[in-house]
């Protein structure tokens, strides 16, 4: 639980017990009530976000953008409409007040002194302001979760398009699960937020400059997307399933650049075996996937771009614990399916109509540069990419 290994920490506040920071039964109820309504979004979402995206690619033809604040931007909208049907428009204009509210609260949580040096989150006056900006977003999201609760108990659900809150609610309503209270959807939806377009934004920002860096891998995906999809701008079921080679470069640039490279601690409960070591109950373990995935003792030049190492599909590196791109077993990320399709749809719009490159003078021509948060998350310093039109 956060309170437990953060006690009085903002972080604790805002995010509270939620799927991804509970454990046991409560754990289990949770994920209960999360698993399917994240199996069923529609892909809608998606789609009408990426046709803004374009949109604005289409001004600044062959000219410089940064991709990482780009992808931020689409993907929070992604997630703005998919977790309550809310259009934040940060693509458009980023000053939505529910942008605005969410952006301050996730700087007040990454503000290395309060990490740092925890003592600072007993003291009030340093903390009256934080508070009072998590308590302002917890308003807003508080009224959303009424108001469909609402719709919902009086049968006017005419108008709902089968977002995420939408699909918790009616599985709250099932005789067989257990409810979660408004707060618990409030907490649950904030981690979703962070959870679902941070990593997705960080993995199409190294993806986009892995495709710029390796010409021929850009060309091949793009062969592939414009003989899968034929006239069509973006993939349908069966088509997804058939985008082979672009899935390969997916798994490949998790591997390289994982969104969350150690995972959240974990307490062991019992004495465990491992390969003829005893891990005693409670030792506190985490997983360095970063580390893994970068192993020479697992893969062969781990550092080199070779997505042709997923040529038969992810199954055999999950069964041997090498691959943790979306964590892994039954508490594997949520949102592993509905990031993978957004990326897949949004480089079948990009590589269709742009040739995708590095400027001469960018930071990252002799490598990708990395920053590691305290949090164990990473994601690339900023990192502009050149959109060039292709000739028809």
């Amino acid at each position: 639980m956060l309170d437990e290994h953060f006690p009085n920490s903002l972080i604790a506040r805002y995010y509270g017990v939620n799927v991804v920071h509970s454990n046991g039964d409560i754990w289990k109820r949770h994920r209960h009530i999360c698993n399917p309504a994240f199996k069923s979004l529609p892909m809608h979402f998606i789609v009408d976000t990426g046709t803004k995206l374009m949109n604005i690619l289409e001004k600044i033809d062959n000219k410089p953008i940064d991709v990482r604040d780009l992808m931020h931007r689409f993907a929070l909208d992604v997630l703005g409409k998919a977790a309550f049907e809310i259009d934040f428009n940060n693509l458009g204009d980023p000053s939505n007040i529910y942008v605005t509210a969410y952006n301050k609260v996730q700087e007040d949580i990454r503000n290395p002194y309060f990490i740092y040096f925890p003592i600072l989150n007993y003291i009030p006056f340093l903390n009256k302001q934080r508070f009072k900006r998590v308590e302002k977003l917890d308003n807003l999201f508080d009224n959303i979760v009424e108001k469909k609760r609402e719709a919902l108990a009086n049968g006017n659900t005419e108008n709902n398009r089968g977002d995420l809150l939408d699909l918790m609610l009616k599985a709250c309503e099932d005789s067989e699960n257990q409810r979660l209270t408004n707060i618990e959807l409030r907490h649950n939806l904030g981690v979703f937020m962070l959870a679902g377009h941070d990593t997705t934004a960080s993995s199409l920002a190294t993806v986009l400059y892995l495709l710029s860096a390796y010409k021929d891998v850009q060309r091949k995906a793009r062969e592939e997307i414009l003989r899968v999809l034929g006239d069509d701008l973006t993939p349908s079921t069966d088509q997804h399933k058939s985008l082979k080679y672009l899935n390969m470069i997916l798994f490949e640039n998790l591997r390289l650049y994982p969104p969350i490279a150690i995972l959240p601690a974990r307490v062991t409960t019992k004495d465990i075996e491992c390969r003829g070591n005893v891990i005693p109950a409670g030792e506190c373990i985490q997983l360095f996937i970063y580390g893994i995935h970068h192993s020479s003792k697992i893969w062969k030049n781990p550092e080199e771009f070779i997505p042709e190492r997923f040529k038969n599909g992810l199954h055999e590196y999950e069964e041997l614990g090498s691959w943790f791109g979306f964590g892994g077993g039954s508490r594997k990320c949520l949102g592993y399916n509905f990031s993978m399709i957004e990326q897949r749809i949004v480089l079948c719009l990009l590589l269709r109509k742009y040739e995708i490159s590095l400027p001469p003078n960018s930071i990252h021509k002799d490598g990708l540069k990395i920053d590691v948060a305290y949090s164990g998350t990473m994601s690339p310093l900023p990192v502009e990419l050149i959109f060039k039109r292709r000739s028809e």
